[in-house]
């Protein structure tokens, strides 16, 4: 791999020079708070009258040394300095936003995974939030998919941020316009509301959870907190580590640096304050790996608390009851899976491959047969189950569920 720090021109005291005034003068202009803004300033030019960045050989290095000191003043993650590279020798210039645009189609604009999990919750794998513009259709098509879920989990834990599709997105759980955001720029506010329209279903009245993680930063707290705060999310997860300022770029081509600087501060109408700093504070703390199966059995504790058809509660009571085994994490004996391998009715069966207990029927593939309790396993995502009726150590018999109620019994073949 070509190393780029090499690519960058050697520091010069000029360029030292230049490249400090330069990001000390943008810095005191732009960033949000005006006195931090000029303590910021005027602790880059002394630390370059005291030689503190003399020493460095590349610009990378000097650009990291400037962020620390920034820092050093007021911690904001949203305030970096960048060494910049074009992306060829006379090709156009390629910083942050630009890398990110291009790639974001290749990555499907962050939408990871679509799911219908067990019980009929809508799950999203989000990793950032694109443009409206580029990911809106992508988004809708996302929603589109999970039309007929009964609940919605957004999956955040992965989520660094990104644009404005989060007010895109967030119109999806609203049945009209709402105020959700709001942008304090040194010299006026702007306002964030949902669309008043989006292609596909709305979620309004569907119970909707966003699972987040100490990776959760920026758009991703924003999509959490500012819903957490309008009451119409439940967050799960860890506290997040709080970016809440919206930011611009500033390039500086002859400097090889680019500025990451916030110009804005984040507003929230209900709390009238924002995540940064203290991050977004989960409604439900629990570890990030374990968040999103804490998530599904929330929203299915809620689903099966509602009335419904006969059916409908089935299922529900169904899922709830197979995440809930799950949780226990049951452990087989010893020997216990191979007392089940054999020929059961007609068509099925039960066999281990390495160390899983699969089972198949009528020449389809196997399926491998999770543990759930003794002589109990799941199968296909879980809408499926099998029982072993055991004697002496041996099963004789199983029983073969459905979530939607089907049920077979078959004796083993001797």
């Amino acid at each position: 791999m070509p190393n780029r720090t090499s690519k960058f021109p050697a520091l010069t005291p000029r360029l030292v020079s230049r490249i400090v005034k330069k990001t000390a003068e943008t810095v005191r202009d732009r960033y949000i708070f005006p006195d931090d803004a000029k303590a910021m300033s005027d602790l880059l030019l002394a630390k370059l009258r005291e030689g503190t960045f003399d020493d460095l050989k590349a610009v990378p290095d000097l650009t990291q040394a400037m962020t620390e000191a920034l820092h050093s003043v007021r911690a904001d993650l949203h305030l970096v300095a960048m060494a910049w590279l074009p992306q060829a020798a006379g090709g156009e210039a390629d910083g942050v936003m630009d890398s990110w645009h291009r790639r974001m189609a290749r990555h499907n604009y962050e939408f990871r995974r679509l799911e219908v999990l067990l019980g009929n919750v809508g799950y999203v794998d989000l990793r950032g939030f694109a443009s409206a513009e580029m990911g809106g259709p992508t988004a809708s098509a996302a929603m589109g998919f999970l039309a007929h879920a009964d609940a919605l989990i957004f999956d955040l834990r992965d989520n660094g941020g990104g644009e404005d599709l989060v007010y895109y997105l967030m119109s999806y759980l609203f049945d009209k316009p709402t105020h959700v955001h709001t942008a304090r720029y040194r010299d006026h506010d702007e306002q964030n509301w949902t669309y008043g329209y989006v292609p596909g279903p709305r979620f309004a009245d569907k119970p909707a959870y966003v699972v987040i993680s100490r990776t959760t930063f920026s758009a991703g707290e924003d999509f959490s907190y500012n819903l957490q705060q309008l009451g119409r999310v439940t967050v799960v997860g860890e506290q997040t580590r709080g970016g809440a300022h919206p930011v611009e770029f500033y390039r500086f081509p002859e400097l090889y640096l680019e500025l990451m600087i916030p110009n804005a501060c984040s507003e929230n109408p209900v709390s009238r304050a924002n995540w940064e700093e203290t991050g977004v504070t989960p409604d439900i703390a629990a570890p990030a790996d374990e968040a999103l199966d804490v998530a599904h059995r929330k929203a299915l504790e809620r689903l099966a608390a509602e009335d419904a058809d006969d059916e409908t509660r089935r299922s529900r009571e169904w899922a709830l009851e197979t995440l809930r085994l799950r949780a226990k994490h049951y452990m087989p004996e010893p020997g216990a899976l191979a007392a089940c391998v054999g020929s059961y009715g007609s068509s099925v069966e039960v066999a281990m491959r390495g160390d899983d207990l699969t089972m198949s029927w009528g020449g389809r593939r196997a399926y491998v047969l999770a543990p759930l309790a003794r002589n109990r396993f799941e199968f296909d995502h879980g809408t499926q189950q099998v029982t072993f009726g055991m004697q002496k150590g041996t099963a004789k018999s199983l029983v073969w569920r459905t979530e939607d109620g089907d049920e077979w019994r078959m004796t083993r073949k001797v």
